[in-house]
């Protein structure tokens, strides 16, 4: 099989056009291209990253859409998203196109203030973003993508919450306004926001995020997830991606014996707790709280 220099090294062709300008039959061009949307094909060889993923399915699109939802939270440079998310494209109500591969088409009205350009590709702005991811179910998810916008944008939650007063009533609103207060850019990980909602829920304290602890000499020695820091009560989540090898475990070992030398309680959480047995996480904490004289 042979290709022109037109089409080598292209990721992304559309068939018709790469199938003249090659000279590729159409089952040559089936092994070598796999559908992305409409006409447009790519390379089976390439991975492509989210954002370009994104791009190709915006520039492909009938119409001039306008990228929301989780393709526009990886826009602005968010972390935490699935790996199989769909591209969801703004179109006036009004307007033409329709879904494809990969794709989800919502018909809404948009003001020009709900739309920037980045990239050359227009995207929902980190308000509207937030207006529409915090207002879906369940509230766990949708707060952890709030923290996680927050991080990468820092807008502002009083401009989020104004805007959320101008559209009361709409499907979704009571849940984005239970959220708006406890939206924290310093979250560092889904589960981190997902368990400090279920803390809440629990009528635990408020806890603070990411403690700094310093030993004797000033120095830095540990930065606590999530916990109390008069009472000393650190709660630490055990991610599969930075607390699973062996050097990280007994690098935690170490820190974890002398927050406790240092009069910390150390309760330490993993995912499997979160997904099957996360009430006796709270009991845990709320047993620690009240041997510290903590009355709530």
């Amino acid at each position: 099989m042979t290709r022109n220099s037109e089409i080598i090294g292209k990721r992304l062709v559309r068939r018709q056009q790469a199938v003249e300008r090659s000279g590729m039959t159409a089952e040559e061009f089936t092994g070598a291209f796999s559908h992305l949307r409409g006409g447009l094909y790519v390379d089976r060889t390439a991975i492509l990253p989210p954002t370009e993923r994104i791009d190709a399915i915006a520039m492909s699109a009938d119409g001039r859409p306008v990228v929301g939802g989780m393709a526009a939270l990886i826009k602005h440079e968010g972390k935490w998203y699935d790996a199989d998310f769909e591209v969801e494209l703004f179109r006036h109500p009004s307007g033409s196109g329709k879904p494809g591969r990969g794709s989800r088409v919502h018909r809404t009205e948009l003001t020009e203030t709900d739309i920037m350009t980045i990239g050359g590709i227009a995207v929902t702005t980190p308000i509207r973003t937030a207006y529409d991811l915090g207002r879906r179910g369940p509230e766990w998810r949708a707060l952890g993508h709030l923290d996680d916008l927050a991080r990468a944008t820092r807008f502002s939650a009083t401009d989020l919450q104004e805007y959320a007063d101008d559209r009361d009533g709409h499907r979704g609103i009571r849940q984005l306004r239970f959220l708006i207060p406890l939206i924290d850019a310093r979250a560092e990980s889904p589960p981190e926001s997902w368990f400090r909602l279920m803390m809440l829920r629990a009528d635990l304290p408020t806890p603070d995020l990411q403690i700094e602890v310093e030993n004797e000499s000033g120095h830095v020695y540990a930065r606590i997830d999530l916990g109390y820091r008069e009472p000393k009560i650190a709660i630490e989540y055990d991610g599969e991606d930075f607390h699973s090898s062996p050097e990280q475990r007994a690098h935690d070992a170490a820190r974890d014996e002398q927050l406790r030398r240092d009069g910390w309680i150390v309760i330490r959480i993993n995912a499997e707790q979160l997904r099957t047995a996360p009430w006796l996480v709270i009991i845990a904490i709320e047993n620690a709280l009240r041997s510290r004289g903590a009355y709530f």
